[in-house]
């Protein structure tokens, strides 16, 4: 009561809650309160942006005008030209103020039209708004003969403009409160003329509700109102019609079930007939199952066992109390337990599984049972247990497990003496690309090449000794992602301070180089393995064993992988060491050969080796190849006046010095007592004789201190010859260089001669 009363009282002073006309205007007012908003804002917005658009335009017009008329007179400094310009820009009422200046940006001449507005030169030198948005500023470079002669800043007032704008914000105010106001009018007759019809049919409803079944709507127009209120009074006759026609079906049912129940009774005793029936079978099957030799086994969704055989009672030696009643979780680990589980949800899908299962016994025996599993089903379909057969495999599968291990421990076997052939082979053959190495680059690469198929899980770093210096680089690594020691000092390794392979199983406990502690790879078993040869050192191979980090392995395991690698590593290494050895020894004995000892230049047999080859290439290339040999002047004074070894230091310096003033890949050798050769591949004639200037011009300067005395006036004559102006071979080549050095030394020394292809005829270059 008190419900209605609170409905009605809302419905009276809330009408649009009852009254679809009310929800029409409801809807309608976002509309209408959008149009007006939109009014509103956007015709001040577009009024604003036209006017500053045509303010502008306008100040660029009037700035194009000023700029044209003051350059003349900024140019010939015509002050009363300017201010007669400025005056009359002044009489445009918009015009707040005019600044003028110079090239250098110094303000020669301003108008402003209010004291209140305090102007910033250097403010004004930029287009836009200026002062709190009161002034349009614009600002342009004055040209006179396409060159600035000056800056002009002309400021409009936005006062205008700001009125303006006010007057139409105040007249889209009232015209969208009209707009708003009248819409909502118009929608509010619309909407009544609309829904009339529909009332009309609300009250006929009404009245059917309460129970008047001949009341009909009288609503007779052609629109969709019309169609309803039709199809309403035709569903009311049917109604109608469907009402009688259900007192009929209800006296005809009732006849119908007076029927049926005399038949259920009827099915009912026949049902316990055969449920009599079945239960004599079930009780011969128990018989069987029971003295079945296999277990088998009931049990429910909870895995509670509702069954068991004799032959079950056996297998989980329940003796006295039986199985029944107990849970198979009782005698499973966590892990057979989720074996279980998802066995169950396989048989709540009406799935068969034939599968192993592992039970654990009170004694803490465990047994392995073959299970055969049905799921059994009540007659709705619901899962209701499963019924399992069991067979005991714990010998079979001991049997399984001890070949399995036997075959195993075989193919463990075979696998370790074919990795060991392998590496073997891998040892030879990178023992012979070492041989044929050219170089210590080449064996560098080798070596990690080698490295990565030999040790392929292993992180490896390369580190060599550059003569007799006490640092070791690092030239190489494999599978080695962090960053690395570049340089370590032989004292920070404690393989290389005993001589010996130093391995560490324990990072944690055991002696660890200095050198590893900043590796990122430190909790790894690691093995540092120098590298030498009767006694010197030649570098280190630092091997970081052999997993990632995230990977889990018992120590005993990381101690036999790494003993078994220990013959390998140092086979490995003993490998490398040899073949650095050998090369170096061999690269030493090449030097040795080609080098001149006293001034380390390339002596006459790679001399005439390397021309030739020169001479090759220039030839299928098309390159020129110059030659300049070179001879100190008066050497023989110096050795007599100062001595033996003082001559050795000349040629020592003029060495140094000849090498400065050529290009590195240009050779240098002593051809024989002071006399020295430079080859220059790829160099024409003009650009040799400009290097032979040079090397001359280097040795005038030179001022030699050797024993408290000073050498200087030291000269060096040259002459050139070039390939194929002077010879296609090396020994015309060379010949027209000497007898052009000749030539040098005959007109006076301390020059260069240019060798001439008719060797009787030189010129002085």
């Amino acid at each position: 009561m008190v419900k209605t009363i609170f409905s009605s009282l809302i419905n009276r002073f809330f009408p649009w809650r009852t009254r679809i006309v009310f929800k029409f205007m409801l809807i309608s007012i976002p509309f209408l309160t959008l149009i007006s908003l939109a009014l509103f804002t956007l015709a001040p917005y577009w009024y604003k942006k036209n006017s500053l658009r045509a303010l502008e335009d306008k100040s660029r017009s009037l700035g194009s005008i000023a700029a044209y008329s003051l350059a003349p007179a900024i140019v010939f400094e015509d002050a009363e030209g300017i201010k007669e310009i400025i005056s009359s820009l002044s009489q445009s009422p918009e015009i707040e103020y005019i600044l003028v200046f110079n090239s250098q940006g110094q303000e020669i001449a301003r108008f402003s039209r209010s004291e209140k507005l305090t102007l910033n030169p250097e403010g004004s030198r930029q287009t836009g708004h200026l002062y709190d948005n009161q002034v349009w500023n614009y600002y342009a470079p004055i040209n006179h003969q396409n060159q600035v002669v000056g800056y002009l800043s002309l400021g409009f007032s936005l006062t205008e403009v700001d009125r303006q704008i006010k007057h139409i914000r105040q007249l889209t105010t009232l015209i969208s409160v009209l707009i708003f106001g009248l819409g909502l009018f118009l929608i509010y007759i619309m909407s009544s003329l609309t829904t009339r019809p529909l009332r009309r049919m609300t009250k006929t409803v009404q009245e059917i509700s309460s129970g008047n079944l001949s009341k009909r709507t009288e609503v007779a127009s052609d629109d969709e109102v019309g169609t309803l209120a039709k199809s309403f009074n035709l569903m009311v006759d049917r109604l109608h019609q469907t009402l009688s026609s259900l007192q009929e079906a209800r006296e005809n049912l009732e006849k119908r079930v007076e029927e049926r129940t005399a038949e259920l009774k009827k099915q009912i005793e026949e049902k316990e007939a055969i449920a009599r029936k079945l239960k004599e079978s079930e009780e011969l099957f128990r018989n069987m199952v029971e003295n079945l030799g296999e277990a088998v086994v009931i049990a429910d969704v909870e895995q509670n066992f509702l069954f068991a055989n004799q032959a079950a009672n056996r297998i989980f030696e329940e003796f006295e109390t039986g199985l029944t009643g107990k849970n198979l979780k009782d005698y499973l680990s966590s892990e057979q337990q989720q074996l279980v589980s998802w066995q169950t949800a396989r048989r709540k899908r009406g799935l068969r599984d034939v599968y192993e299962l592992e039970i654990t016994l009170k004694d803490g025996r465990k047994k392995t049972l073959l299970v055969n599993a049905v799921p059994q089903f009540d007659q709705e379909g619901n899962y209701i247990s499963t019924l399992a057969v069991m067979t005991d495999i714990t010998g079979k599968k001991k049997e399984e497990a001890a070949l399995a291990e036997a075959k195993a421990q075989l193919e463990k076997a075979y696998a370790e003496l074919k990795k060991n052939n392998e590496e073997a082979s891998l040892l030879v053959e990178m023992g012979d690309a070492l041989q044929l190495a050219s170089s210590e680059e080449e064996i560098i690469n080798i070596v990690i090449n080698f490295a990565r198929q030999i040790f392929p899980e292993d992180s490896i770093l390369l580190y060599l000794r550059q003569g007799k210096e006490n640092l070791l680089q690092l030239v190489g690594s494999w599978n080695f992602k962090l960053p690395a020691e570049d340089l370590i000092n032989l004292d920070d390794c404690w393989a290389i301070r005993k001589s010996a392979p130093h391995f560490v199983l324990d990072p944690s406990s055991e002696l660890i180089c200095p050198h590893l502690k900043t590796s990122g790879l430190i909790n790894r078993p690691v093995a540092c393995l120098p590298l030498g040869s009767f006694g010197e050192n030649l570098g280190l191979l630092t091997v970081f064993c052999c997993w990632e980090e995230s990977q889990e392995v018992a120590g005993q395991d990381i101690e036999n992988l790494i003993t078994s690698k220990k013959h390998l590593l140092v086979t490995f290494s003993q490998r490398v060491a040899m073949a650095l050895t050998n090369f170096r020894l061999r690269q030493s004995l090449k030097e040795q050969s080609i080098r001149d000892p006293l001034t380390g230049l390339y002596n006459r047999r790679y001399l005439e080796e390397t021309l030739e080859r020169e001479l090759l290439r220039a030839k299928r290339a098309g390159h020129p190849v110059s030659v300049i040999m070179l001879d100190i002047d008066h050497f023989k004074k110096f050795n007599d006046t100062y001595g033996h070894e003082a001559g050795d230091f000349i040629l020592q310096t003029v060495a140094r010095t000849t090498q400065k003033s050529v290009r590195a890949e240009d050779i240098i050798c002593r051809y024989g007592g002071e006399e020295f050769t430079v080859i220059l591949p790829g160099l024409e004639l003009k650009k040799a004789v400009s290097r032979a200037e040079l090397i001359l011009d280097s040795v005038r300067h030179l001022e030699i201190n050797y024993g408290g005395s000073v050498l200087k006036n030291l000269t060096i004559s040259a002459g050139v010859a070039a390939f194929p102006e002077h010879g296609e071979k090396w020994p015309e080549l060379l010949q027209a260089a000497d007898s052009a050095l000749l030539q040098a030394k005959s007109q006076g020394r301390n020059r260069i001669v240019i060798a001439k292809k008719d060797s009787l005829e030189m010129s002085e270059g």
